[in-house]
């Protein structure tokens, strides 16, 4: 009996200090959740608190500076550099920040970024001209040229936005050559692109076109062969001209001088003297 009793009594110890652990642990576990919770609370908070002061300062600091009669503006943070950004075949780096320079004035606060960016996109190799500050002390100039895509009369140049302009010297690249009354370059240059597709299976390139004061239409070849299409359908006597090249010119041993289309059930070939 004695014995029972004692193992009894051990039994119930027992299971009162595992209890007893298990709450502890628990309490453990829960205070610290708690604890993490209360502190990401804290920091919502305080955040939540401060970020309005400290824009409330800033903005109160700058309008101080703005407002103080003793600084002036030009002073603060004046301009340091210029940095000229592109990518250029026709334009020099060194050029443009030099035309750039005389027009920066000021600081970083008040310097005349439209004034800078007129500075250089007018010029003739210049498509288009962005212009930023970057703290503290410096502008970054992105500078877009402009691609050539086809020679225009006697010193022209049209880009390939389609854009006439007038460098002080024309590329050197070869390129087509358009010639046509003045303000016909659009359509010239759009009437190029469309015919130079249509003698793509023929092998022939344009190397020029005319277009007189009478809209007659004149191309040539870059093998030196002159194609003469008139005023009228003058793409009905391009087709034509393709189908007959094909199927009898393309195999002929002698060189043809020129090919005139303006015929209306026939065409005329005119051969060079050998």
């Amino acid at each position: 009996m004695i014995d029972k009793n004692w193992k009894s009594k051990s039994n119930k110890r027992s299971r009162r200090a595992a209890v007893k652990n298990t709450q502890a642990v628990v309490g453990r576990r829960i205070k610290r959740r708690d604890v993490e919770k209360i502190s990401s609370r804290l920091k919502e908070i305080l955040v939540y608190i401060w970020r309005p002061k400290l824009i409330s300062v800033s903005v109160v600091f700058f309008i101080m500076i703005f407002s103080y009669k003793n600084i002036e503006l030009d002073n603060l943070f004046p301009i340091q550099s210029v940095k000229i950004e592109g990518e250029f075949d026709f334009l020099d780096k060194s050029q443009l920040r030099d035309q750039t320079i005389p027009v920066v004035k000021g600081g970083f606060f008040n310097v005349d970024l439209p004034a800078v960016r007129n500075a250089l996109v007018n010029l003739p190799w210049v498509e288009d001209v962005s212009v930023r500050r970057l703290w503290p002390d410096q502008l970054l100039v992105r500078v877009i040229e402009k691609q050539p895509v086809v020679l225009w009369g006697s010193d022209g140049v049209i880009s390939s936005k389609g854009k006439l302009f007038t460098p002080s010297e024309k590329p050197t690249i070869e390129l087509p050559h358009l010639s046509g009354p003045q303000g016909q370059h659009k359509v010239m240059l759009q009437e190029l692109a469309r015919m130079q597709a249509w003698l793509l299976e023929t092998g022939l390139y344009i190397k020029s076109v005319d277009l007189n004061a009478r809209r007659s239409w004149t191309l040539k070849m870059t093998s030196g062969m002159e194609l003469r299409l008139g005023r009228k359908q003058m793409h009905e006597r391009l087709n034509r001209f393709v189908s007959v090249y094909k199927e009898a010119l393309e195999v002929e041993k002698r060189e043809i001088k020129h090919i005139d289309m303006r015929y209306t059930n026939g065409f005329a070939v005119a051969w060079k003297e050998a």
